[in-house]
């Protein structure tokens, strides 16, 4: 960012700089809460309602493909429409779609509550990161994705020590019941941040935004747009396994209860959120560093390979549930690999926000997203598959394949913005 927008953000307070990312925080938590429930409680849900795992991977199908549809809708409709009143409606649509989850009798009810919920979430991201670019100074904006983005993972993070103790003594439909009654709240406290002004995003001049987006060619930065959808949707496809089939893994490979999951599930978002923060961070200072010594910022290939590299480890997972601590080991290798993929998030929207205009953050996050949806969608199934089969081997093979064929992808599409593709 020039000096002169440093000029125009420097004089609010730290208050007014960092509420709107403290509010995507809390959107994101929202978000995880009402979509972590059915995760958390598929142990019980399916044994009620007489559904197979497999069933249960099409219904995550489900949510997915609403979900991957809804992303970009969601960005351009804040990017034409503004943020405020489109997150609003988004908020409503789910939070009704949530509690309906309580009302479900079998597969076809599960199914149609997940996709309106899907549709209704695809919102949350691309408000979190159109809110950081509109917002905040270019060397903080990868640190405050952090912040907005790591809603999510706490919601998942909480949802199990929260959610659990509510399902055992009231049962599993009031739990749903519950989360609805968070997402009206929420919207409570949307008005009040509006009233008080404590969410008024800066209104960057056009001068500004020219500064911004020099020599960002239109022409050009669609192919760094897929270059970003493909690393974030391949790369962080082991939050997929950690939000939606680790539960089944631990109850039917480490013979868990119900209430043993409420405490435990709560540590993988633990390494997720502590990968939102960390990575950003040292994304913020990698930036610094090189706008300290003149030159452009480095593009991440190689910390994608690192990523990538390590994200293979989850193959030893099998391994580990017949170690002699089966339980912690597992449980320490899940919280790693759900850490390694928060990078892969940060690091590829922090390089979409350089190499895309600004005025199209909210689509870059919703079209990322929607990649990373259309993996989960195809991915769960054939993971269910594989589970009614007790074939866990192939299944954590599939997944740690996926984050390396994503850096190969991002390394033969991604380009200099201002620089010809032609080759």
């Amino acid at each position: 960012m020039s000096a002169s927008a440093e000029l125009e953000l420097q004089p609010r307070s730290a208050l007014r700089m960092w509420a709107p990312a403290a509010s995507m925080t809390l959107l994101g938590l929202l978000s995880y809460v009402d979509r972590s429930v059915l995760a958390i409680l598929s142990p019980t849900i399916l044994a009620d309602l007489h559904l197979s795992a497999t069933q249960y991977g099409y219904a995550i199908l489900v949510f997915s493909l609403c979900y991957m549809v809804a992303n970009p809708i969601w960005g351009a409709w804040m990017d034409r429409a503004g943020l405020w009143v489109t997150t609003l409606c988004a908020v409503l649509l789910w939070s009704l779609a949530s509690g309906s989850h309580g009302l479900m009798m079998g597969f076809v009810g599960m199914c149609v509550a997940r996709g309106v919920l899907g549709f209704g979430e695809g919102a949350t991201f691309p408000a979190g990161l159109k809110t950081v670019t509109e917002t905040l100074p270019a060397e903080k904006r990868s640190f405050g994705l952090g912040v907005a983005y790591s809603g999510g993972s706490t919601g998942a993070l909480i949802t199990p020590l929260l959610i659990t103790p509510i399902a055992i003594r009231w049962g599993w439909r009031a739990a749903f019941g519950v989360t609805a009654a968070f997402g009206f709240a929420w919207i409570v406290l949307w008005f009040i941040l509006r009233t008080t002004g404590l969410y008024a995003p800066p209104r960057l001049s056009a001068t500004i935004r020219r500064e911004e987006t020099e020599g960002i060619s239109t022409s050009r930065w669609s192919r760094n747009l897929f270059a970003a959808a493909l690393v974030y949707g391949l790369g962080a496809a082991p939050l997929a396994f950690g939000l939606y089939a680790a539960p089944l893994y631990l109850t039917r490979v480490l013979h868990l209860g119900q209430a043993s999951l409420g405490h435990l599930l709560w540590l993988p978002p633990l390494g997720w959120e502590a990968g939102y923060l960390i990575f950003g961070r040292v994304a913020d200072a990698l930036r610094r560093r090189d706008v300290k010594r003149g030159v452009q910022p480095r593009r991440p290939g190689a910390i994608f390979a690192v990523l990538s590299v390590a994200s293979i480890g989850i193959v030893l997972t099998p391994m580990l549930a017949r170690s002699a601590s089966p339980v912690a080991a597992t449980m320490t290798l899940f919280v790693f690999e759900m850490f390694i993929a928060g990078g892969f998030v940060v690091f590829a929207l922090s390089d979409g926000m350089m190499a895309i205009p600004k005025q199209h953050s909210a689509f870059l996050a919703g079209f990322s997203i929607s990649a990373w949806a259309l993996v989960t969608g195809a991915l769960m199934p054939w993971i269910g598959h594989l589970f009614d089969r007790k074939n866990y081997d192939l299944s954590f093979w599939c997944i740690a394949c996926l984050p390396l064929l994503g850096t190969v992808l991002w390394s033969v599409l991604h380009c200099e913005p201002g620089l010809s593709i032609e080759h």
